[in-house]
This record gives structure tokens, C-alpha cells and sequence, in this order.
């Protein structure tokens, strides 16, 4: 008699514990259907596009659009300067092999480095007025993470450089966007550098600006010269050091090459990213959500909301241990740079004869395990 109590109320229990862990786990999984609805909501205020379906100028009529390319110069009759033909110059005609198993630090110079440890998203800046319709990509800043080697590197690549275009004549690398869209860019950096690109998000100038604005503005450490030349362009004193810098303020600042180089352009960029990235996730979470329903809708994507998902699931455990770096493509001392003889009678600005090879292997270290 007393052992059949026993089973009695072992049943029971039994009975229990399994009614409570079918409750937990209905619990689990209404919250986790719910928090994907409410993501899955946010994300679709992107603008998403599918980049095969984008669509491409046709290359008759490039000449028309280039003779608007408002970087071109006249050369003048009694110019005495010399430059090289644009039929003179270098650049690959076939892109690279695949490695699939990098050895050591990645020193396969022209190959492709493959594998799951590392994800690139290709961050555009659209050159695109209000009414507009797609312009060239005047930013285009490579966000690798390196899952093994637990680092995100912001890669700059340089908008003159002059580059294969599949389908077009070589040109600058910043008017394949116009040419044909994320694809065609994609493919691009492929030919002439190795680079995977797993995912695009795009901005345009307005949004950006926005963006910033939202964020209550970006505090960028500023030189001497740059604060004296942004504060001069806005009617106010700056001085060198930090600098709160509004959504238009911080335009100007990535624009700006009149007072050095290109080259320190990228960089302005750069630091305007990073800025961008801490003041956001420095945020109260409840600000975080408004923050990111306001700004979503000023981007544009070719990546799907699982895919999304999927790669901040596999980045976000590891931010705390993340170790950032910045660079720029082309790498110094692996090209010319200079007035090229685009056409007769007409000139324009690149960097050139670029060493393809050398800046596919220093890519290759950032990708590498």
C-alpha cells in the first residue's frame, strides 16, 4: 500500500514538473516570436533592394554620361604638362583565385582568402541630392570582422583609384555605383582586390546628415586647420580638439580635402564612422529602439532581415572584445597618382598603375585566420 503512494505521487510530481516545463517553454517561445515580429518590424523600415535587380547604364550610353563628369578638366593649348594616356595605364583583366585555406597570416598576395571566420559589410556614401536619381559612391568604407582573430578594421577605399569595371571601360572606382549599383561595385572590388563583400549599406547625403542630427551630433577630435577651415564655413569660432559637430558640420568634415589631401579625407570619414558607432551605443537601450525606427528608414540594403539577424547574432557576443583598426586601399607606395590624359584635349585626376597584387595581400591579413 505504501509503495503504490509512493508511485503514486511520484506520478504526480512528475506530472507537474513536466506541465511547468511545457509552460516555460511555451513562455520561451511566444517571447522569442514576439521579439522576432518586433524586429523583423524595425528591419523592414530599411529600404531593401535585390542588386540583381538593379538596374545598369547601358555602356552606350556612358559617353554621355561621363562628358557631365563635373571632375573633368580641359587641358589648355599651351599647357606644358605631361601625363600619361588613360590606354597606358595597368590593371587586372582577370580576378584572382580562390584560396579556401589560408595558411599562416594570409600572405597569398593576388588570391582570395575564403571561410566563415570573417564577415565584410560594405558601407556606401551616396553622392545623391534631394530628386536625384543613383550617383557615384563618393565614401566606400570596408567593415571586416574577424570573428578569429577578434578584430573590426574599417578599410577606406579610395574613390579616384583607376580600376577594371566588368562590362565598362576602366574608370574610377567610385563610378562603378553609378554604372550599376551595389552588384557591379561588389563585383569591382572583387576583380581588382580579392574582396568578398557579404553585405552593402548605403547612405546618401541627405540621410546622413539626419542621422547625425538624431544622435544630437558627433564629437570629433579636430586639428588646428580643420577646426579654423569647418568653423570659418559656419561663422564660428572652433578651436583644435574636441569638437560637437552637428549633421551638416560633419558633412563638411567628411568632405573636406581643400586644406590637404584626399587621402586625410578618408580618414575624416573614418573618424566620423567610429564617432557615429560609440555615441550610438553609448545610448539608453530605450533610446536605442527610438533611435534605430528613426534612422533605419534613410538606409538601404540588399541584405534580407535572417541575414541581418544571423550577423549581428554572431558579432554582438564579441564586441566587447573587439579590437578596432582603420586603412586605406591603395596602400602607400603601391601606385601613382596624378593628371591622367583621359581623351584628347581632357584630363583628370586618379591614382594609377596601382600594385593590384600588394594591396590584395594587405587585405588578405585583415581577412585571415
Amino acid at each position: 500500500m505504501l509503495m503504490e503512494e509512493k508511485k503514486t505521487t511520484s506520478k504526480k510530481w512528475k506530472r507537474i514538473l513536466l506541465t511547468i516545463l511545457c509552460l516555460i517553454l511555451a513562455l520561451v517561445l511566444i517571447v522569442l516570436v514576439f521579439t522576432f515580429a518586433f524586429v523583423n518590424r524595425i528591419l523592414n523600415q530599411m529600404n531593401h533592394v535585390d542588386p540583381n535587380k538593379e538596374s545598369a547604364i547601358a555602356s552606350s550610353a556612358l559617353e554621355q554620361l561621363l562628358a557631365t563628369d563635373p571632375d573633368l578638366e580641359t587641358i589648355q593649348p599651351d599647357s606644358t604638362e605631361t601625363m600619361p594616356h588613360i590606354s597606358d595605364l595597368t590593371f587586372p583583366t582577370e580576378p584572382p583565385e580562390t584560396e579556401t585555406k589560408p595558411e599562416g597570416s594570409g600572405s597569398a598576395g593576388s588570391s582570395v582568402v575564403e571561410g566563415d571566420h570573417y564577415i565584410n559589410i560594405l558601407l556606401i556614401g551616396q553622392d545623391r541630392r534631394p530628386g536625384e536619381g543613383r550617383q557615384r559612391s563618393d565614401s566606400m568604407i570596408l567593415v571586416t570582422v574577424n570573428k578569429s582573430q577578434k578584430t573590426i578594421t574599417l578599410t577606406s577605399f579610395m574613390r579616384d583609384q583607376y580600376v577594371q569595371i566588368p562590362g565598362y571601360m576602366p574608370h574610377k572606382l567610385n563610378h562603378t555605383y553609378q554604372y550599376g549599383g551595389m552588384k557591379l561595385l561588389n563585383e569591382t572590388l572583387m576583380l581588382n582586390f580579392g574582396v568578398r563583400v557579404d553585405g552593402n549599406v548605403e547612405v546618401d547625403l541627405s540621410g546622413f546628415v539626419r542621422i547625425i542630427d538624431l544622435l544630437g551630433g558627433v564629437e570629433i577630435d579636430m586639428t588646428e586647420k580643420e577646426a579654423r577651415y569647418i568653423g570659418a564655413c559656419f561663422g564660428k569660432e572652433m578651436e583644435a580638439g574636441v569638437n560637437l559637430l552637428s549633421g551638416v558640420e560633419a558633412q563638411y568634415y567628411s568632405q573636406l580635402r581643400e586644406i590637404d589631401t584626399d587621402y586625410r579625407r578618408t580618414e575624416r570619414q573614418r573618424k566620423v564612422i567610429m564617432a557615429i558607432i560609440n555615441k550610438y551605443k553609448s545610448q539608453p537601450l530605450e533610446e536605442l529602439l527610438s533611435l534605430t525606427e528613426q534612422i533605419l528608414p534613410m538606409v538601404t540594403t540588399d541584405m534580407s532581415n535572417a541575414e541581418i539577424l544571423g550577423y549581428a547574432l554572431e558579432i554582438f557576443p564579441l564586441l566587447t572584445e573587439m579590437e578596432y583598426g582603420t586603412m586605406r586601399i591603395p596602400v602607400d607606395g603601391t601606385f601613382q597618382q596624378g593628371n591622367v590624359q583621359v581623351r584628347d584635349g581632357v584630363k583628370n585626376w586618379f591614382q594609377y598603375n596601382i600594385d593590384f597584387a600588394a594591396n590584395r595581400k594587405v587585405l588578405n591579413e585583415i581577412f585571415a585566420e
